[in-house]
Formats: structure tokens, C-alpha cells, sequence
């Protein structure tokens, strides 16, 4: 069993968000990273939410473990149609100058 608490802040964040734990150290890694957070420390002792939602909001403040946002679900699969169409043009244009 590791000892979580020697870990950096930095480290046990990242430990933890990428999900780097062995299973039966989980809940300990989880625990010594929420008691880090005076917020969801606090939040958990009072039972105002569960360590999964503590765990989860604090993958929400970190820009790297956030779900993607709307825009980019919907920006990757035009700039690929963008490409296919200029990919598509290209191909017609060479096709053209071979012909004539």
C-alpha cells in the first residue's frame, strides 16, 4: 500500500485523475487527495457529496480530465469535412490539367 501522503499535490492529482492507482490502494489515494481540498473536505466530512463527486469535481477544475466541451465535439468533424472537400477539390483540379 502506497503512502499517499509523502506525494506532492501536484503528483497525487495526477496519480489519481488518470486513474494510475492499483485498485486496492484506490479508496486511500482518493481520500488523501480529497483531504488536500479544505472545500471538498469539508463537503464530504458533512456528507454533501460522495468521494465519486468530490473525485469528479476536481476532475472538472482540471482543463486536461474535463469531459470536452461543446464546441470541440462539433469543430473536429467539420475541419475534417473541410479537409476531405479541399482534398476532393485538389484531386479534380489535378485530374483537370491532366486531361486537358
Amino acid at each position: 500500500m502506497g503512502n499517499y501522503d509523502e506525494l506532492d499535490t501536484a503528483r497525487l492529482t495526477w496519480v489519481v485523475l488518470d486513474r494510475l492507482v492499483p485498485p486496492d490502494d484506490e479508496a486511500a489515494a482518493r481520500a488523501a487527495l480529497i483531504r488536500r481540498d479544505p472545500e471538498l473536505a469539508s463537503l464530504v466530512a458533512r456528507g454533501d457529496v460522495t468521494e465519486d463527486e468530490a473525485i469528479a469535481r476536481l476532475r472538472e477544475r482540471q482543463p486536461r480530465h474535463r469531459d470536452p466541451d461543446e464546441a470541440i465535439r462539433w469543430v473536429a468533424p467539420v475541419a475534417a469535412g473541410l479537409v476531405v472537400l479541399f482534398l476532393a477539390l485538389l484531386v479534380v483540379t489535378v485530374l483537370r490539367s491532366i486531361v486537358s
